[in-house]
């Protein structure tokens, strides 16, 4: 559970310094591309020295190419189509069912077991985030709701799949995996559109460095980590605390306003 919150803090970085990395001059592709490039290579760095083998069975190194390329790059770009095309609250809160859509999926595949314990932490969480989030409804886009559900989804299944294939790799060697072939795809996709920007500003090179290592290497890691031990369903429940840390941060480094509403 530690691990899982670690993971959150992590991931809660995110959107701080992506926002600084933003009015550096960075654009998405650059941001993405640069984040899980950086990512890779710190953790090639330090397989070795760490005494762990990239070595494995091509099915498992199959799969972790699909849960990096396809996992964390569609949910990343349905994501970001959600946001142009619905209010960011709501976009947000579509996002974070996955939760729910995990605990459903693992109980009807078995692998996890219904309990009104984990159902009321689960409409606990909602309510929480829409507390914190604030919701929207104004402007609501069909392509934007199928968007967001979408990317919700498919976060899911990355996660019901993880909890399979991390029984048969190391969480480094796995996280060093998903994060080269994210890396591979944006990389691909920013050359051939010409979108990758590499003069930044040092404050730029620092956010995406932050990205890399906060919000990257420590958020998988630590995701995996805790995954193989608490299994999907308490893994995403517990993972709700993320969007609770972003706004805990906001308010400090970036100052933004704080009400009651958030508060209660």
């Amino acid at each position: 559970a530690l691990m899982v919150l670690l993971s959150a803090a992590g991931f809660a970085t995110l959107a701080i310094f992506i926002k600084l990395a933003y009015a550096a001059g960075a654009n998405t592709l650059t941001i993405l591309t640069l984040r899980f490039t950086l990512a890779s290579l710190m953790l090639w760095a330090i397989l070795k020295p760490m005494g762990l083998s990239p070595r494995m069975d091509k099915k498992t190194l199959f799969q972790l190419f699909l849960m990096g390329a396809l996992g964390y790059g569609s949910m990343s770009l349905l994501f970001t189509l959600t946001v142009q095309y619905l209010p960011a609250s709501l976009a947000e809160i579509l996002l974070f069912t996955y939760p729910a859509i995990v605990s459903i999926l693992s109980f009807i595949l078995g692998e996890d077991q219904f309990s009104w314990l984990k159902g009321g932490a689960l409409a606990a969480c909602l309510a929480g985030l829409i507390f914190i989030l604030g919701l929207s409804f104004e402007g609501i886009n069909p392509l934007g709701l199928a968007t967001g559900l979408g990317g919700a989804m498919i976060y899911s299944i990355y996660i019901l799949v993880g909890n399979r294939v991390l029984k048969k790799a190391h969480s480094l060697v796995a996280t060093t995996y998903v994060c080269s072939s994210a890396a591979a795809i944006f990389l691909l996709s920013s050359l051939v559109s010409g979108s990758l920007i590499l003069t930044l500003p040092l404050n730029g090179w620092l956010s995406i460095i932050g990205i890399a290592l906060f919000a990257t290497i420590v958020g998988i890691l630590a995701f995996f980590m805790g995954l193989t031990r608490v299994g999907a369903a308490n893994t995403s429940i517990i993972s709700t605390a993320e969007p609770v840390i972003t706004f805990i941060l906001s308010f400090i480094i970036l100052l933004d306003h704080l009400t009651g509403c958030h508060l209660v």
